[in-house]
């Protein structure tokens, strides 16, 4: 047996050196970008929870409202129901809450109902079955990786998908739709 000692080569030191810049590549791109990504995944459970929102108005038979609930933050879609006669604010099972991330807080989301400043996390911002549903629209503003984002969000009165107004989406505009009333303009017996 030789008693010398055996050392790396040179070229064994660049393969593991390169090796490790990759590994380190890999997790630099999948943890950077995270606020993101957070961020648009905030901004698409928004916009599912006025989709629901607009259906159950439509279909439901009580009133459903939106709830932002401070401690901690999170957005809810809930209904009212009577309770040994009193009348209460319950979640509606059919959406699981929005957990806002510790970095998106609450004063950051701005709601409004028909042109009007609300306060959700006070009194629901409410639609009442039978009755013409507000405009709603909720903005948020948060400071991702590298930047200020703001996207608005925009549900019409008429409309059961929400408008999604971001400057990093393609394609965010959206037709509102107007009311007809078929039967002043002579169309009530036409198919559509």
């Amino acid at each position: 047996m030789n008693g010398a000692r055996r050392g790396f080569t040179l070229i064994e030191v660049v393969v593991v050196t390169v090796l490790a810049a990759a590994i380190m590549t890999v997790l630099i791109v999948s943890i950077g970008g995270t606020r993101e990504r957070t961020f648009n995944l905030v901004r698409d459970q928004i916009a599912d929870l006025l989709l629901t929102y607009a259906l159950r108005s439509e279909f439901a038979d009580a009133p459903i409202g939106i709830s932002l609930e401070l401690e901690p933050a999170q957005l809810r879609l809930v209904n009212r129901v009577e309770v040994d006669g009193q009348p209460m604010w319950v979640r509606d099972p059919s959406l699981s809450p929005i957990r806002l991330p510790d970095w998106i807080e609450p004063v950051n989301l701005d709601f409004w109902a028909d042109g009007e400043r609300v306060d959700p996390s006070y009194q629901p911002l409410t639609a009442l079955p039978g009755l013409s549903r507000p405009r709603v629209e909720v903005t948020m503003r948060a400071e991702t990786d590298n930047r200020t984002r703001e996207v608005s969000l925009v549900l019409p009165s008429q409309a059961i998908r929400p408008m999604v107004l971001d400057p990093d989406m393609a394609n965010t505009a959206m037709i509102e739709r107007e009311p007809i009333d078929l039967d002043a303009t002579g169309r009530w017996q036409e198919d559509w």
